[in-house]
């Protein structure tokens, strides 16, 4: 890739977690620069995450790429790169998680997908002996190298058969878990303001009740029944319905073991 440029500084030189460091936008896509050790030698490691609604890629670069990082994008964007690399990196070490004995461990797998890696694993044998998988890593952007090229168009093809049929759902899902977790605080708050008002009014009602009738402050359940009967705006719900005996006498336990706690007296 490019070098020169401006150049990024990083927020900690050693992370002991895989870090966000950086996001560049460009037009419709984004590009975020991910700093962390590797898992398996502890080596700091340099990835770029290209984001583009339900596709994403993912590049190991250089420090001296990672230092002039914009210079870095707007080349990958420009030639819009397939991460060769990482997906060779995943096959081998599927292949591998598999075949460590030197023969395939796929209990619980379905023979289709132990069927494709089976393939994937043949080919990539004989490609190897032949020098070529090494091509296709350093060569993937040479459109006259047949071999990488024809690499790069399978993955094209794959990538926008997958978005064609599945970036839609892929889509609406994540909006719907992004709106579960941005609604769920929001949910929370209002049942607490709800569960305050509903308290409030069921003491005030709850004083009246005690002053026309003391013999009430030692039935909660008589005392939440002449409340629930009184219908008050405090207590209707959401569905137009009434909180009802039950819930209103959790509300005067939970206000009598708070007057309790300070001294008071309902």
């Amino acid at each position: 890739m490019a070098r020169g440029g401006p150049s990024v500084e990083l927020d900690v030189a050693s992370p002991g977690e895989t870090t966000l460091v950086k996001t560049i936008k460009l037009e419709d896509t984004t590009y975020d620069l991910y700093v962390g050790p590797c898992h398996c030698c502890g080596e700091i490691r340099y990835r770029v995450m290209r984001c583009n609604g339900a596709s994403f890629s993912v590049y190991e670069i250089s420090p001296a790429d990672c230092e002039n990082l914009e210079n870095y994008v707007a080349e990958l964007h420009s030639v819009l790169a397939v991460d060769v690399a990482t997906k060779l990196t995943n096959l081998r070490e599927t292949i591998g998680e598999l075949n460590s004995r030197g023969f395939f461990e796929a209990e619980g797998m379905s023979p289709f997908r132990v069927g494709l890696i089976d393939k994937a694993r043949l080919i990539t044998s004989r490609l190897s002996k032949k020098g070529l998988m090494e091509e296709i890593v350093t060569r993937h952007n040479d459109l006259d190298h047949d071999v990488a090229s024809a690499f790069i168009l399978g993955c094209i093809a794959t990538e926008l058969q997958w978005l064609r049929l599945h970036e839609d759902a892929v889509i609406e899902g994540y909006a719907h878990i992004e709106g579960r977790e941005s609604g769920r605080p929001l949910a929370l708050a209002a049942r607490v303001r709800q569960g305050k008002k509903s308290r409030s009014t069921v003491r005030h009602a709850a004083e009246k009740l005690y002053g026309a009738d003391p013999s009430l402050k030692h039935n909660d359940s008589k005392t939440a029944q002449q409340i629930a009967q009184l219908k008050l705006d405090g207590l209707r719900k959401r569905d137009g319905t009434y909180l009802g005996t039950e819930a209103i006498v959790k509300h005067l336990r939970a206000i009598r073991n708070n007057s309790d706690a300070k001294g008071n007296s309902v």
